[in-house]
Protein backbone atom coordinates (compact mmCIF):
# COMPACT_ATOMS: atom_id res chain seq x y z
CA UNK A 1 0.00 0.00 0.00
CA UNK A 2 1.56 3.10 -1.16
CA UNK A 3 0.87 6.34 1.45
CA UNK A 4 1.21 10.27 0.70
CA UNK A 5 2.16 12.94 2.82
CA UNK A 6 3.17 16.13 2.75
CA UNK A 7 6.06 18.10 4.57
CA UNK A 8 5.63 21.90 4.51
CA UNK A 9 8.24 22.55 8.09
CA UNK A 10 11.08 24.20 6.01
CA UNK A 11 13.96 22.50 8.39
CA UNK A 12 12.19 18.99 7.39
CA UNK A 13 12.59 19.69 3.79
CA UNK A 14 16.29 20.75 4.36
CA UNK A 15 16.70 17.42 6.11
CA UNK A 16 14.65 15.58 3.65
CA UNK A 17 16.35 17.08 0.54
CA UNK A 18 20.26 16.41 2.03
CA UNK A 19 19.33 13.08 3.19
CA UNK A 20 19.05 11.83 -0.07
CA UNK A 21 22.27 12.85 -2.19
CA UNK A 22 22.39 12.44 -5.97
CA UNK A 23 23.73 16.25 -6.54
CA UNK A 24 25.33 16.06 -9.59
CA UNK A 25 24.54 20.34 -10.14
CA UNK A 26 25.35 22.94 -8.31
CA UNK A 27 21.88 23.78 -8.53
CA UNK A 28 20.84 20.88 -6.55
CA UNK A 29 22.52 21.90 -3.27
CA UNK A 30 20.12 23.10 -0.01
CA UNK A 31 22.15 26.14 0.01
CA UNK A 32 21.84 27.14 -3.63
CA UNK A 33 18.02 26.73 -3.63
CA UNK A 34 17.70 28.83 -0.56
CA UNK A 35 19.51 31.72 -2.02
CA UNK A 36 16.29 32.40 -4.11
CA UNK A 37 13.66 30.91 -1.72
CA UNK A 38 14.81 34.09 0.94
CA UNK A 39 13.40 36.12 -1.84
CA UNK A 40 10.69 34.42 -3.11
CA UNK A 41 9.34 33.24 -0.09
CA UNK A 42 6.92 30.55 -1.58
CA UNK A 43 5.40 27.98 0.59
CA UNK A 44 7.64 24.41 0.63
CA UNK A 45 5.46 21.36 -0.18
CA UNK A 46 7.32 17.99 -0.31
CA UNK A 47 5.09 15.35 -1.62
CA UNK A 48 6.82 11.85 -0.56
CA UNK A 49 5.27 8.45 -1.00
CA UNK A 50 6.05 5.71 1.19
CA UNK A 51 5.46 2.17 0.63
CA UNK A 52 6.50 -1.18 2.95
CA UNK A 53 10.03 -0.84 1.97
CA UNK A 54 10.32 2.87 2.65
CA UNK A 55 10.74 5.68 0.97
CA UNK A 56 9.32 5.28 -2.59
CA UNK A 57 9.98 8.80 -4.38
CA UNK A 58 9.82 12.27 -3.52
CA UNK A 59 8.86 15.77 -5.28
CA UNK A 60 10.42 18.77 -3.88
CA UNK A 61 7.59 21.05 -4.77
CA UNK A 62 5.99 24.43 -3.04
CA UNK A 63 3.50 26.20 -4.10
CA UNK A 64 3.35 29.98 -5.48
CA UNK A 65 0.16 31.29 -4.12
CA UNK A 66 -0.61 34.32 -6.42
CA UNK A 67 -0.93 31.87 -9.47
CA UNK A 68 -2.10 29.03 -6.86
CA UNK A 69 0.06 26.60 -8.87
CA UNK A 70 2.31 24.12 -7.27
CA UNK A 71 5.97 24.41 -8.85
CA UNK A 72 9.34 22.69 -8.31
CA UNK A 73 11.10 24.66 -4.90
CA UNK A 74 11.99 27.19 -4.57
CA UNK A 75 9.32 28.21 -6.93
CA UNK A 76 12.02 31.12 -8.87
CA UNK A 77 9.00 32.32 -11.52
CA UNK A 78 9.37 34.81 -13.89
CA UNK A 79 6.65 35.16 -16.35
CA UNK A 80 4.84 32.63 -14.56
CA UNK A 81 7.49 29.46 -15.58
CA UNK A 82 10.04 28.54 -13.62
CA UNK A 83 13.97 29.22 -14.23
CA UNK A 84 16.39 26.70 -12.68
CA UNK A 85 16.72 23.33 -14.83
CA UNK A 86 16.88 19.99 -13.69
CA UNK A 87 15.54 20.41 -10.46
CA UNK A 88 16.14 16.56 -9.02
CA UNK A 89 12.89 14.21 -9.03
CA UNK A 90 13.99 11.62 -6.36
CA UNK A 91 12.55 7.98 -7.03
CA UNK A 92 13.45 4.46 -5.79
CA UNK A 93 13.57 3.44 -9.57
CA UNK A 94 12.53 5.42 -12.88
CA UNK A 95 8.89 2.82 -12.40
CA UNK A 96 8.11 4.82 -9.58
CA UNK A 97 7.82 8.27 -11.55
CA UNK A 98 4.03 7.92 -12.71
CA UNK A 99 2.87 7.20 -9.95
CA UNK A 100 4.67 10.17 -8.47
CA UNK A 101 3.95 12.68 -10.82
CA UNK A 102 -0.09 11.35 -10.25
CA UNK A 103 -0.22 11.92 -6.69
CA UNK A 104 0.59 15.88 -7.45
CA UNK A 105 -1.55 18.43 -6.66
CA UNK A 106 -4.32 19.43 -9.07
CA UNK A 107 -2.73 22.41 -10.08
CA UNK A 108 0.78 21.74 -10.82
CA UNK A 109 4.14 22.26 -13.57
CA UNK A 110 6.68 21.36 -13.43
CA UNK A 111 9.79 22.00 -15.69
CA UNK A 112 12.87 21.03 -17.27
CA UNK A 113 12.88 17.26 -15.99
CA UNK A 114 15.60 14.68 -17.41
CA UNK A 115 14.38 11.63 -18.62
CA UNK A 116 14.69 8.97 -21.08
CA UNK A 117 13.53 9.53 -24.14
CA UNK A 118 13.51 5.87 -24.74
CA UNK A 119 11.39 5.28 -21.60
CA UNK A 120 9.31 8.65 -21.60
CA UNK A 121 6.29 8.53 -19.07
CA UNK A 122 3.22 9.36 -21.09
CA UNK A 123 2.88 11.75 -18.45
CA UNK A 124 5.96 14.11 -19.58
CA UNK A 125 6.32 15.85 -23.16
CA UNK A 126 8.99 18.16 -24.57
CA UNK A 127 9.67 21.10 -22.56
CA UNK A 128 12.62 22.98 -24.05
CA UNK A 129 16.07 21.82 -25.48
CA UNK A 130 19.01 22.17 -23.22
CA UNK A 131 22.60 23.21 -25.02
CA UNK A 132 25.97 21.52 -23.62
CA UNK A 133 29.32 19.92 -24.92
CA UNK A 134 30.90 17.09 -23.95
CA UNK A 135 35.06 17.45 -23.88
CA UNK A 136 35.60 13.69 -22.86
CA UNK A 137 33.34 12.64 -26.35
CA UNK A 138 36.29 15.00 -27.72
CA UNK A 139 38.83 13.51 -26.11
CA UNK A 140 39.68 16.76 -24.31
CA UNK A 141 40.46 17.98 -27.57
CA UNK A 142 39.51 21.54 -28.77
CA UNK A 143 40.82 20.93 -32.07
CA UNK A 144 38.24 17.91 -32.09
CA UNK A 145 35.74 20.38 -31.29
CA UNK A 146 36.67 22.87 -34.16
CA UNK A 147 36.12 20.38 -36.33
CA UNK A 148 32.50 20.37 -36.00
CA UNK A 149 32.64 23.67 -38.10
CA UNK A 150 33.08 24.05 -41.48
CA UNK A 151 36.75 25.57 -42.20
CA UNK A 152 35.45 28.98 -43.25
CA UNK A 153 33.17 29.68 -40.26
CA UNK A 154 35.72 28.42 -37.86
CA UNK A 155 37.89 31.41 -39.50
CA UNK A 156 35.58 33.80 -38.95
CA UNK A 157 34.63 32.98 -35.65
CA UNK A 158 38.25 33.58 -35.03
CA UNK A 159 38.82 36.10 -36.76
CA UNK A 160 35.69 38.54 -35.36
CA UNK A 161 37.17 37.56 -31.52
CA UNK A 162 40.44 38.92 -32.60
CA UNK A 163 39.14 41.85 -33.82
CA UNK A 164 37.65 42.03 -30.77
CA UNK A 165 40.23 41.81 -28.23
CA UNK A 166 42.40 43.42 -30.36
CA UNK A 167 42.24 46.83 -28.61
CA UNK A 168 43.80 46.72 -25.20
CA UNK A 169 41.66 44.09 -23.50
CA UNK A 170 41.83 41.84 -19.93
CA UNK A 171 39.80 39.31 -18.68
CA UNK A 172 39.26 39.14 -14.75
CA UNK A 173 37.58 36.58 -13.15
CA UNK A 174 35.15 36.59 -9.94
CA UNK A 175 35.20 40.56 -9.11
CA UNK A 176 32.46 40.43 -7.07
CA UNK A 177 31.03 44.20 -8.25
CA UNK A 178 30.97 42.79 -11.51
CA UNK A 179 27.69 41.39 -10.79
CA UNK A 180 26.50 44.95 -10.81
CA UNK A 181 27.86 45.60 -14.27
CA UNK A 182 25.93 42.18 -15.34
CA UNK A 183 22.64 43.25 -14.22
CA UNK A 184 22.64 46.42 -15.65
CA UNK A 185 24.00 45.04 -19.20
CA UNK A 186 21.32 42.76 -18.85
CA UNK A 187 18.60 44.41 -18.68
CA UNK A 188 19.94 47.63 -21.23
CA UNK A 189 19.68 44.70 -23.79
CA UNK A 190 16.40 42.93 -22.80
CA UNK A 191 14.29 45.67 -21.23
CA UNK A 192 11.57 44.32 -19.63
CA UNK A 193 12.48 40.85 -20.93
CA UNK A 194 15.48 40.87 -18.26
CA UNK A 195 14.98 38.45 -15.81
CA UNK A 196 16.55 41.14 -13.53
CA UNK A 197 13.31 43.68 -13.68
CA UNK A 198 12.50 40.90 -10.53
CA UNK A 199 14.15 42.01 -7.36
CA UNK A 200 13.77 38.35 -5.92
CA UNK A 201 15.74 36.91 -9.09
CA UNK A 202 18.11 40.30 -8.76
CA UNK A 203 19.01 39.65 -5.09
CA UNK A 204 18.65 36.05 -5.27
CA UNK A 205 21.75 35.76 -7.91
CA UNK A 206 23.13 38.05 -5.59
CA UNK A 207 23.20 36.34 -3.18
CA UNK A 208 24.07 32.80 -4.91
CA UNK A 209 27.32 35.07 -6.28
CA UNK A 210 28.23 35.52 -2.74
CA UNK A 211 27.52 31.71 -1.77
CA UNK A 212 29.53 30.25 -4.72
CA UNK A 213 32.36 32.66 -3.95
CA UNK A 214 33.08 31.60 -0.74
CA UNK A 215 32.52 27.62 -1.82
CA UNK A 216 34.97 28.28 -4.46
CA UNK A 217 32.70 27.24 -6.94
CA UNK A 218 32.18 30.61 -8.62
CA UNK A 219 33.16 31.27 -11.83
CA UNK A 220 32.26 35.34 -12.94
CA UNK A 221 33.89 35.86 -16.37
CA UNK A 222 34.58 39.83 -17.14
CA UNK A 223 36.01 41.09 -20.16
CA UNK A 224 37.30 44.65 -20.15
CA UNK A 225 37.96 46.63 -23.72
CA UNK A 226 40.33 50.03 -23.39
CA UNK A 227 39.20 50.12 -19.77
CA UNK A 228 35.42 49.78 -20.35
CA UNK A 229 33.57 47.03 -19.28
CA UNK A 230 32.54 44.61 -22.62
CA UNK A 231 30.73 41.69 -21.12
CA UNK A 232 29.94 39.45 -17.73
CA UNK A 233 28.61 35.91 -17.76
CA UNK A 234 27.87 34.19 -14.41
CA UNK A 235 28.84 30.43 -13.85
CA UNK A 236 29.79 28.21 -11.45
CA UNK A 237 32.44 25.16 -11.44
CA UNK A 238 31.08 22.14 -9.40
CA UNK A 239 32.81 18.66 -9.44
CA UNK A 240 33.27 18.24 -13.17
CA UNK A 241 30.39 20.38 -14.37
CA UNK A 242 30.77 23.68 -15.76
CA UNK A 243 27.35 25.74 -16.07
CA UNK A 244 27.05 29.53 -18.11
CA UNK A 245 23.91 30.87 -15.89
CA UNK A 246 23.44 34.26 -17.69
CA UNK A 247 25.27 37.26 -18.65
CA UNK A 248 25.24 40.61 -19.73
CA UNK A 249 27.06 42.64 -22.95
CA UNK A 250 27.94 45.93 -23.73
CA UNK A 251 26.38 47.56 -26.56
CA UNK A 252 29.36 49.38 -27.40
CA UNK A 253 30.70 46.12 -28.62
CA UNK A 254 29.04 44.10 -30.83
CA UNK A 255 29.68 40.44 -31.15
CA UNK A 256 31.72 40.08 -27.87
CA UNK A 257 29.24 37.37 -26.97
CA UNK A 258 31.14 35.45 -28.90
CA UNK A 259 34.30 35.98 -27.20
CA UNK A 260 32.62 34.97 -24.25
CA UNK A 261 31.29 31.44 -25.60
CA UNK A 262 34.92 30.86 -26.72
CA UNK A 263 36.44 31.66 -23.09
CA UNK A 264 34.19 29.14 -21.68
CA UNK A 265 34.83 26.45 -23.86
CA UNK A 266 38.52 26.89 -23.84
CA UNK A 267 38.59 26.86 -20.01
CA UNK A 268 36.19 23.54 -19.89
CA UNK A 269 38.92 21.78 -22.25
CA UNK A 270 41.69 23.46 -20.73
CA UNK A 271 40.72 21.66 -17.34
CA UNK A 272 39.42 18.61 -18.62
CA UNK A 273 35.71 18.96 -17.32
CA UNK A 274 32.95 16.55 -18.25
CA UNK A 275 30.11 18.92 -19.39
CA UNK A 276 29.92 22.66 -19.84
CA UNK A 277 26.21 23.57 -19.80
CA UNK A 278 24.98 26.91 -21.62
CA UNK A 279 21.31 25.98 -21.01
CA UNK A 280 18.07 26.19 -22.50
CA UNK A 281 16.73 28.66 -24.90
CA UNK A 282 17.70 28.74 -28.20
CA UNK A 283 19.31 32.11 -28.95
CA UNK A 284 20.13 30.99 -32.45
CA UNK A 285 24.04 30.69 -32.02
CA UNK A 286 23.75 27.72 -29.88
CA UNK A 287 22.91 25.46 -33.03
CA UNK A 288 25.51 27.56 -34.77
CA UNK A 289 28.47 26.71 -32.41
CA UNK A 290 27.67 22.85 -32.74
CA UNK A 291 26.37 22.33 -28.80
CA UNK A 292 25.25 18.97 -27.73
CA UNK A 293 21.55 18.43 -27.89
CA UNK A 294 19.76 17.29 -25.11
CA UNK A 295 15.84 17.63 -24.22
CA UNK A 296 13.92 18.62 -21.82
CA UNK A 297 10.86 17.50 -20.61
CA UNK A 298 7.65 18.52 -18.38
CA UNK A 299 4.32 17.57 -16.28
CA UNK A 300 1.46 19.76 -16.72
CA UNK A 301 -1.66 19.56 -15.28
CA UNK A 302 -4.77 19.12 -17.43
CA UNK A 303 -6.85 22.24 -15.44
CA UNK A 304 -3.56 24.27 -16.33
CA UNK A 305 -2.89 24.18 -19.75
CA UNK A 306 -4.93 26.92 -20.83
CA UNK A 307 -3.14 29.21 -19.05
CA UNK A 308 0.17 27.97 -19.61
CA UNK A 309 0.46 27.73 -23.13
CA UNK A 310 2.26 30.83 -23.95
CA UNK A 311 5.58 30.17 -25.03
CA UNK A 312 5.69 26.85 -26.27
CA UNK A 313 9.00 25.29 -27.87
CA UNK A 314 9.71 25.38 -31.39
CA UNK A 315 7.99 22.42 -33.18
CA UNK A 316 11.69 22.37 -35.37
CA UNK A 317 13.48 21.28 -31.93
CA UNK A 318 11.69 18.05 -31.40
CA UNK A 319 14.56 16.91 -34.35
CA UNK A 320 16.75 16.73 -31.10
CA UNK A 321 15.05 14.31 -29.18
CA UNK A 322 18.16 12.38 -28.83
CA UNK A 323 18.56 9.75 -25.21
CA UNK A 324 18.85 12.06 -22.56
CA UNK A 325 20.89 10.88 -19.35
CA UNK A 326 18.12 9.55 -16.94
CA UNK A 327 17.39 12.61 -14.27
CA UNK A 328 15.49 10.70 -11.67
CA UNK A 329 18.41 10.10 -8.97
CA UNK A 330 17.80 6.78 -7.14
CA UNK A 331 18.42 5.61 -3.74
Amino acid sequence: MIRKRIVRDLEECRVLWNSLGGERNVSDQWEFRMCFHRHFRNEPFFLVLEDGRGTLGILPLCRIEKEDVFMLFPGETWQKKSWLERTPIFCRDYEALPELLAACPPRTFLRYIEADADELPVELELDEIGYLLHPPELQFSIDEYYRRFSWKKLKAIKKEIASILAPESSWHVNRPADYDFLVRMNQGRFGAQSYFCDSRFREGFRDAVAWLHQKGWLRMVSLEINGEIAAVDLGAVFGRTYVVFLGGTNANYPGVAKAMNMKHIEFAFEKRLSRLDFLCGDFYWKKLWHLDPQPLYRFLSPSLRSEFQAGEHPSEETDFALPAQLGVSAY
